[in-house]
């Protein structure tokens, strides 16, 4: 087979791995780290578009228990061990949850918007312990809700930049031409 006919044949079949929902153990990996940072994410969670336009990311809604968060930095590192941001991410959330031990959160979404990227995402009703809410300033309420804010938007990010990445991988040159070979889509070709 000349490399032009591998190029042709790699050119209609692009997308032969990413024909399916592609991306469930991704979620099913990120439904795990969301638990063990305290997250609970709502059903049909997380969402994303991808991967050419603008307002294209990833996204998610469900809450935040700072009570199991404690545990976040721990807990992370036990599961992946080598994903650094990851480790900032917990490790922010362990001292939130640590320090405000029965905090809860709400992570919502715009209803009805087009975009699901993480700056869609925003922190409702946050809560510290309910003795502790008149002891708490104002400004240290709102640091404490944007601190999360962008936590779980850097954990969205993650998430898009984790699909993105296994997408890539998916539709390269070389695994296309190894889904072709494996599925002998090649030789229907010679043989024509």
């Amino acid at each position: 087979m000349t490399d032009d006919k591998k190029q042709e044949l790699i050119e209609r079949y692009h997308d032969i791995n990413v024909d399916y929902d592609w991306w469930d153990s991704i979620y099913d990996d990120f439904n795990a780290i969301c638990k063990r940072m305290g997250i609970d994410l709502d059903k049909r969670e997380p969402s994303f578009s991808g991967f050419w336009s603008q307002g294209d990311g990833a996204s998610f809604t469900g809450s935040f228990n700072g009570s199991i968060a404690d545990t976040a930095a721990e807990e992370i590192r036990n599961y992946a061990p080598l994903d650094t941001e990851l480790h900032r991410i917990a490790d922010e959330l362990t001292l939130i949850g640590r320090i405000y031990y029965r905090a809860y959160a709400r992570i919502g979404r715009p209803y009805g918007t087009h975009y699901c990227h993480q700056y869609t995402m925003y922190v409702t009703d946050f809560e510290p312990l309910e003795s502790e809410v008149d002891d708490w300033a104002d400004d240290i309420h709102e640091a404490v809700e944007q601190g999360l804010q962008e936590l779980f938007r850097d954990l969205a990010g993650w998430l898009y930049q984790t699909l993105e990445q296994e997408y890539d991988h998916f539709t390269s040159d070389e695994e296309v031409w190894e889904t072709i070979v494996a599925n002998e889509l090649h030789l229907e070709e010679e043989d024509a």
